[in-house]
């Protein structure tokens, strides 16, 4: 059922559209409206211990624990380059024959280095937004854990820190606990794949290399979508190839996105000499550009009828991009109706030097989705 644009009603359309994708985009800037900030004082922290993840309260969603966060409402309007309006129903699996296991960006604003055991609304806005429509797909695996905080990220990068130097051993620690936990007591011998954004693509990264290239776990491995690590390169993984195609199982998926044009490039996607940065495209794994399905979040002052989601069609395309700087997934806004609109509105969500790095899972996710599904449907065939 679509609702063409009525021509007559155009430039109000345009103009609420615009305070829409501006609000929906503003509101996931989660790590942008951090960085931005006058750094916090250090406040005295307590020791760190390993979470228990038989603790059914150490998981924010996983198969019987889930309080919302993970299964809250996540229909959308698909909206295209013409304007035209479709419902889009969200369904999740009945009978998932794979896991998503899952680690979340960056987002907690915990005063401390890190992050307590009780996530606040902002974690579980990114889980929520970036994995739970991941649930169309397969059983759900997030696990909390004590990240590296916002407030900390600030202090750090008013110390002019680098990722490498960050205290990455902490969340870490907890992030192999969880998915040892996993393995031991949830796997069962099904397919899974990993997913982490940012913090969590950068854990997942370690983790990959340490328990699962080229070990006996490397055989579960559906796939791995890695958006915006800031050091993944080609030799980051030895036996676990690039994905090439859609239905590609066992393979990785690493991105990070910047703006056609954005040339200031400083956090992601640099590589290093002689091992260039990864970078394949969830929409054209085997390269190419090919249209991106974005979901961004309905904005506050949209009418409670609407879906709590947006689904761009059509006016966002992507392609990875190699040149001396290194390799980035180029976003480009495609004509249409809304195409000055999202100009606007992506300058705004952009972060200098870091292009947007708080929209890499989100500009994809359609793509994201519709790929995982194809790669479970090859891992049951097997």
């Amino acid at each position: 059922m679509e609702e063409p644009v009525d021509s007559g009603s155009e430039p109000i359309l345009r103009e609420v559209g615009m305070v829409r994708i501006m609000m929906a985009l503003a509101g996931l800037l989660i790590v942008g409206a951090g960085v931005a900030q006058t750094p916090l004082p250090l406040p005295a922290e307590a020791p760190i211990t390993v979470p228990n993840y038989s603790d059914p309260a150490t998981w924010i969603c996983r198969p019987g624990v889930d309080d919302g966060t993970c299964s809250a409402n996540l229909d959308a309007v698909a909206i295209d380059a013409q304007g035209h309006r479709t419902p889009v129903t969200y369904a999740p699996a009945k009978a998932p024959k794979i896991d998503c296991f899952y680690i979340y960006p960056t987002a907690s604003m915990d005063p401390g280095t890190f992050s307590d055991m009780n996530p606040g609304p902002e974690e579980k806005r990114a889980v929520h937004g970036q994995f739970a429509r991941l649930g169309s797909v397969c059983r759900l695996f997030a696990p909390i854990y004590h990240q590296f905080t916002i407030p900390a990220l600030r202090r750090a990068l008013a110390g002019q820190a680098k990722a490498d130097s960050l205290p990455f051993d902490v969340p870490y620690r907890d992030v192999l606990a969880a998915w040892r936990h996993y393995l031991a007591h949830d796997n069962q011998g099904r397919g899974v794949i990993l997913l982490g954004h940012s913090q969590g693509a950068i854990l997942l990264k370690r983790l990959i290399a340490e328990e699962i290239d080229g070990k006996p776990a490397q055989k579960k491995l559906v796939a791995a979508y890695l958006a915006g690590n800031p050091d993944l390169t080609a030799s980051s993984f030895h036996a676990i190839p690039t994905c090439k195609v859609i239905g590609q199982t066992g393979c990785i998926v690493a991105w990070s996105d910047y703006r056609d044009g954005d040339d200031n490039r400083r956090a992601f996607g640099a590589g290093k000499p002689g091992d260039p940065a990864l970078c394949v495209n969830p929409a054209s794994p085997g390269g190419g550009r090919a249209p991106i399905k974005a979901f961004l979040p309905r904005p506050g002052m949209a009418p409670e009828s609407d879906p709590p989601y947006i689904e761009l069609i059509g006016q966002l395309s992507a392609e990875c991009v190699s040149d001396a700087a290194g390799a980035v997934l180029r976003v480009r806004i495609e004509p249409g109706v809304y195409a000055d609109l999202l100009t606007t509105a992506l300058n705004h969500a952009g972060m200098p030097g870091w292009g947007l790095h708080p929209l890499d899972m989100s500009l994809p996710q359609g793509n994201i989705v519709d790929m995982a599904a194809a790669q479970s449907a090859a891992w049951k065939g097997r």
